[in-house]
């Protein structure tokens, strides 16, 4: 919460209303609206007469995640978390707990990757702001990474044995790398010993349990050959490696023979084989375990965790994880003088003392974005580590809770949300209501970014969301003029309602035009039509005009017929379709028959009626020019009757 904190203070209101203090309202995601006294949406009080709210201030800021260059990680990050979920539901036993210690080692290499790009980013830019800014993201980051890992070797991965001492003398390796850099810097020294650093770099390597380094460090002074120098030499090649157990010894061989070599070690000190290099007797007082000598050279292993580390190497190697914070005060004991512990001391002697929750308690004061607590604790959740029955819904530590964080700092993003969704997806108690509220409130900006939000509703079934998406696209592409893509969308969502304004808008069209815009959505409405009457008019009256034109008259005529019958037109469309009928009156092959003459007759009995009693007066369509081609029909009419009569009765009597 630090740069949550940090970023707010910044935002000065200027406002006399302001004068008595402020209240909040929690926005989405990184999100705040302030406001003086009350609530100004609940109340009509000093409410500017423009209509415009103006003592509402909204506050955003973006975390270290909205960054550009931070974004590849939170992609990166989404894929392996995906991946474990659903493994999750494939894998159980042996074959899940090494996935989850792949995925533990991805999230690492994709913070390790950052990092590297980071590196080159401060090199390369001259914006000194800017560099400040890679600087902190690249120390945050390192600070994870060294957490995450001792995690992993703590919580995460299963060492055989039990044996952590092998891996923490690895993570020491990568994280503590002065050691390695001192010996590479010795070696290309012609006398490495006249070097103010060669002694110090034998009791890091030492320290470290680079032995191999170290002895080659020895070898390489101009005593070397002195009985002295060759017993440490034979000591140091001799120690017993932990790395044999990973091969197939068992715990108890090495463990016998690392006793016989201490006491190897223990007696040559005693008989003061070193006593005349004080620099060797430090080095086999290292390698007997003395407690006093690790102070003597804790500027060698800086900071106590490294003592810890290397303390229970030469004083008890199999240790097993849980047994490691008998080691811890005595550690810090040595660096309390000089140094002060901080939030990382604070958060590596929890995972020390194998206290899961309160590394997650510290580490979500340490990192404010949420990315490392919510992908660490998926881990331990997935690995058995977190305890269910003692975390509630509503604590801090809840897993749910966390990834719901994280979550909603990536949805108030206008393009990481979509990445968001997943975590909300799997956040089973809460996901999907969150996930409806964050919908509601993504703006809509363009149509791809309404079809993606819409496709994930589909998805999901969540109808009423998709409702509302199509809804405002749809209203939107009418202000527009676009009934097109209007009628689109309302056909997705299933809107009956808008599907019919939208069919008589098409109608009114026609009337006014004699012609349709966007043929091609209205031929292919296919099973969509049957969603409202007016929709079915229309398309069954399309391909009515289809017929008409591929020359099929007699089914164009029973259509027409049909859509008068079936009243599916409104009452104001029906003088189109009878003067639709007048060019099949007049062809000369016969199309109606006399008693569809007559229905049409009734037909425009019906409408004429209407029109004289008064009734929707305005609303029938009655121009001047109507009337007109109405009495044509009218009189196309009494002629068709006569003779479609007399043709049927030669019919009949042939």
């Amino acid at each position: 919460m630090a740069e949550r904190e940090r970023d707010i203070q910044t935002c000065c209101i200027s406002d006399t209303s302001c004068q008595f203090g402020l209240q909040s309202v929690w926005g989405t995601g990184n999100q705040l609206f302030l406001f003086p006294g009350k609530n100004p949406l609940l109340s009509n009080e000093r409410r500017p007469a423009t209509g415009k709210n103006e003592q509402i201030r909204e506050v955003q800021w973006d975390i270290d995640l909205h960054h550009p260059v931070l974004r590849k990680m939170v992609n990166d990050s989404h894929n392996i978390y995906v991946n474990l979920q659903r493994q999750a539901t494939q894998l159980t036993g042996a074959a899940f707990h090494t996935q989850i210690l792949n995925s533990s080692r991805h999230y690492r290499a994709t913070q390790k990757a950052y990092l590297k790009d980071l590196d080159d980013m401060i090199g390369s830019t001259r914006d000194e702001e800017q560099r400040q800014q890679y600087m902190e993201h690249l120390k945050l980051l390192n600070i994870s990474e060294l957490i995450w890992s001792l995690c992993e070797i703590l919580f995460i991965e299963s060492p055989v044995g039990g044996l952590v001492v092998p891996k923490l003398l690895d993570w020491l390796k990568l994280h503590f790398i002065t050691a390695g850099r001192l010996f590479d810097d010795l070696m290309k020294e012609e006398q490495p010993e006249s070097k103010t650093t060669y002694w110090d770099t034998i009791f890091r390597l030492v320290l470290q349990g680079q032995i191999e380094k170290a002895c080659r460090l020895l070898s390489l002074h101009s005593a070397r050959q002195t009985d002295d120098f060759q017993t440490l030499i034979n000591l140091l090649k001799r120690m017993p490696q932990l790395s044999n157990v990973y091969k197939g010894s068992s715990v108890a061989e090495f463990d016998m023979k690392w006793r016989h070599w201490r006491d190897e070690c223990q007696r040559n000190y005693e008989e003061q084989k070193f006593s005349i290099n004080p620099n060797l007797e430090t080095v086999v007082r290292i390698l007997c375990g003395e407690d006093a000598v690790f102070s003597e050279v804790k500027d060698c292993c800086d900071p106590w965790y490294h003592m810890l580390i290397s303390k229970a190497l030469y004083q008890d190697p199999t240790v097993k994880a849980c047994d490691l914070h008998y080691y811890i005060q005595g550690c810090q004991d040595a660096y309390r003088s000089t140094t002060r512990l901080g939030e990382l001391d604070s958060i590596l002697l929890s995972a020390l003392e194998s206290d899961v929750y309160q590394v997650i308690k510290d580490s979500r004061t340490v990192f404010s974005n949420g990315w490392f607590v919510a992908h660490l604790t998926d881990l331990l959740h997935h690995c058995g580590q977190l305890d269910s029955h003692r975390l509630q819904f509503g604590s801090d530590l809840q897993r749910e809770f966390l990834l719901l964080e994280y979550a909603g700092s990536l949805m108030s993003h206008h393009s990481l949300w979509i990445v968001g969704v997943s975590y909300l997806d799997h956040c089973a108690e809460f996901g999907r209501k969150y996930l409806e509220l964050y919908l509601d409130h993504i703006p809509l900006d363009s149509e791809k970014k309404a079809n993606k939000i819409l496709k994930i509703c589909e998805d999901r079934n969540m109808t009423e969301q998709a409702k509302s998406i199509c809804k405002v696209m749809g209203m939107r592409c009418i202000r527009n003029k676009r009934l097109g893509a209007a009628l689109t969308w309302f056909l997705r969502s299933k809107d009956v309602g808008f599907a019919t304004v939208l069919a008589e808008k098409y109608l009114l069209e026609y009337s006014e035009s004699g012609e349709f815009t966007n043929l091609d959505l209205i031929d292919y409405l296919g099973p969509s039509m049957l969603l409202s009457n007016r929709l079915t008019f229309l398309g069954k009256y399309r391909e009515f005009h289809k017929l008409y034109s591929e020359g099929e008259y007699h089914a164009a005529g029973d259509l027409l017929l049909a859509l008068l019958q079936a009243r599916l037109a409104p009452k104001q469309f029906w003088i189109t379709l009878l003067i639709d009928a007048l060019p099949l009156l007049e062809k000369t092959e016969l199309i109606f028959s006399s008693q569809q003459t007559r229905e049409l007759m009734k037909c425009l009995e019906e409408l004429t009626t209407e029109y004289k009693l008064g009734k929707k007066r305005d609303g029938l369509g009655f121009t001047e020019a109507r009337k007109d081609q109405l009495d044509v029909l009218k009189l196309a009419l009494s002629r068709n009757l006569p003779k479609a009569i007399l043709q049927e009765g030669t019919v009949n009597l042939l």
